[in-house]
């Protein structure tokens, strides 16, 4: 039974994939992110499709710069980025570290952005400067 079903697997990937065709026209969106001025070292940036038809695309941060292909529409922007600090009163953990990890970019650009972006064909360099305070 087992190897009747990889050898349906194998047989219907073609047709899952459209016989080698490269799928939806997708296009980079790149640019550079930064919070109060600095860029962010470390993170992750998210499009999401407002309707949630089609599915996201995240790339990674680093060194300020993020690169990735999208499929053309609006799309939320969700940016996220990790830093370290001490644990109150100078305590450890159970694993003896004395720091934890917390987000460093407010809400307002992660849980409850209201950041949105136009994905199209000619969509040059986007980059997004973030403020700590409003």
């Amino acid at each position: 039974m087992l190897r009747l079903s990889i050898i349906v697997a194998i047989l219907a990937t073609p047709l899952l994939t459209g016989c080698g065709s490269s799928g939806p026209t997708r296009y980079t969106v790149a640019g550079q992110v930064t919070l109060d001025g600095q860029p962010i070292t470390a993170g992750k940036i998210l499009l999401r499709d407002p309707t949630r038809q089609v599915g996201s695309v995240e790339a990674s941060i680093v060194d300020g710069s993020y690169e990735l292909q999208a499929l053309p529409g609006p799309k939320l922007i969700e940016i996220s980025a990790q830093k370290e600090v001490p644990l109150p009163g100078g305590k450890t953990n159970l694993e003896g570290d004395s720091t934890r990890f917390v987000e460093a970019v407010p809400q307002r650009y992660n849980k409850s952005s209201t950041l949105e972006l136009n994905v199209t064909e000619d969509l040059e360099n986007q980059d997004f400067e973030l403020k700590s305070q409003p």
